[in-house]
């Protein structure tokens, strides 16, 4: 696909609203771009009006490479805020703007262009699988529905390697302020090599782990009674507080590191409770994440916690329950393997920029995946940069056009 077409897609797929889980118009749009193609696809629905899309092209007696994209974005936020139309796909100096392209519709429709350039070339042998994912962003409550979907029914049980179109980079004009605007968190002399080597916009990392996690809230019932006679009532908040006193001791005492992804991570990320302030509090609501790594299963903490609360309840005048919202699996694959080192030397060859190999704190559709199939190799690699989910997101044309050619390369090199 020429330029004009492969700009003209991303813009079709940025104009439809599919902010708060309404995945049914990109679902469909995909369903029917792909068909013009020659490139059949099914729809799945996972849950009402939500939408999964799988296509499959090559060679089915090869093993699968697949290439994964969830099509929600997040809300627009403040819209009086944004410079750009959120919804516009506006494009000024070779940035496209607006809700979702970096977050990740650059990274689906150059997966989808990969495919069909990939398959109107008679040579091509080999055997893909697009996998169009609804709830990565948009639910409070055991997000990724649709990963969990393809990961529950065998979509993934033959997969050998999976990319992940994720956001990878940050803008090298961050890394050059002074003090450096630094989400990855590279060293001093690591940042001035890799400044040095980059002819790009952006600073990519090629991750090959990510993090997982744990999402829960510990709810607290107690009796409400006057103020002056606290004696009547039972406090929600106190219980709540000494949980929360024994479950940051327990993080704290942590001391296994993961050589990519560091330490595991607890933040206490809302904290409610009361009514009114001459009243005894009835019920009070404490709400966790806790990024996680792999040396410790997310179920022997979820298991610690329960038991403390336990403990609570039959120790203390409580009334704790446990609520688990999430529980998304750490991803780690070799970085050795021949996807990663594929991604690595014709990103650098193609972005022009040295491509260091990495871990991310945040998660992605391949924490359920993985679930039915620990061996395959995850790459987490796409057009997308550190704009996402803020306020004028955009994502770098040039560099979206260079990872089709990054995706359609290695997808050819893996197979040959």
């Amino acid at each position: 696909m020429n330029q004009t077409e492969c700009r003209d897609l991303l813009t079709q797929l940025i104009r439809l609203d599919s902010v708060g889980g309404h995945e049914e118009s990109v679902a469909s749009f995909l369903k029917e771009y792909l068909a013009k193609h020659q490139i059949d696809s099914q729809l799945i629905e996972v849950e009402p009006g939500r939408y999964n899309l799988v296509a499959e092209i090559g060679d089915t007696n090869l093993p699968v490479l697949a290439l994964e994209g969830h099509q929600d974005v997040v809300a627009l936020g403040d819209t009086s805020k944004w410079q750009h139309q959120p919804l516009g796909a506006e494009i000024d100096d070779s940035r496209m703007y607006g809700r979702g392209t970096s977050d990740m519709k650059a990274g689906l429709a150059a997966e989808v262009i990969a495919m069909i350039d990939l398959v109107k070339n008679v040579n091509f042998h080999g055997h893909v699988r697009l996998l169009a994912t609804i709830g990565e962003e948009s639910s409070e409550v055991n997000h990724m529905q649709g990963a969990q979907y393809f990961a529950q029914h065998g979509y993934v049980d033959d997969v050998a390697g999976i990319i992940v179109a994720e956001p990878s980079s940050v803008p090298n004009a961050w890394l050059l302020q002074t003090p450096p605007t630094n989400p990855f968190q590279f060293s001093k002399p690591q940042l001035e090599q890799l400044l040095a080597h980059n002819q790009s916009t952006e600073q990519f990392v090629l991750n090959y782990a990510h993090k997982g996690s744990i999402t829960y809230s510990v709810s607290s019932n107690g009796k409400t009674a006057h103020s002056s006679t606290p004696e009547l009532g039972i406090d929600a908040i106190a219980p709540l507080i000494k949980l929360y006193q024994q479950q940051q001791a327990y993080f704290d005492h942590f001391t296994a590191t993961n050589p990519v992804l560091g330490r595991c991570l607890a933040v206490t990320t809302k904290f409610s409770g009361g009514e009114q302030l001459n009243s005894v509090p009835s019920h009070a609501e404490m709400f966790v994440k806790v990024r996680t790594i792999p040396e410790i299963a997310n179920e022997s903490i979820i298991n610690h916690l329960k038991t403390l609360i336990q403990n609570l309840n039959h120790t203390e005048e409580a009334a704790l329950s446990f609520n688990l919202l999430g529980n998304k699996y750490p991803v780690q694959s070799d970085p050795n393997n021949k996807l990663i080192q594929l991604l690595q030397r014709i990103g650098e060859e193609e972005l022009k920029e040295q491509l260091p190999l990495g871990g991310s704190s945040a998660g992605t559709d391949a924490s359920e995946l993985i679930r039915a199939n620990p061996k395959m190799t995850v790459a987490v690699f796409g057009p997308g940069n550190m704009t996402a989910h803020q306020i004028d997101e955009y994502v770098d044309l040039e560099i979206f056009e260079h990872f089709i050619a990054i995706y359609e390369r290695v997808i050819r090199a893996y197979f040959e």
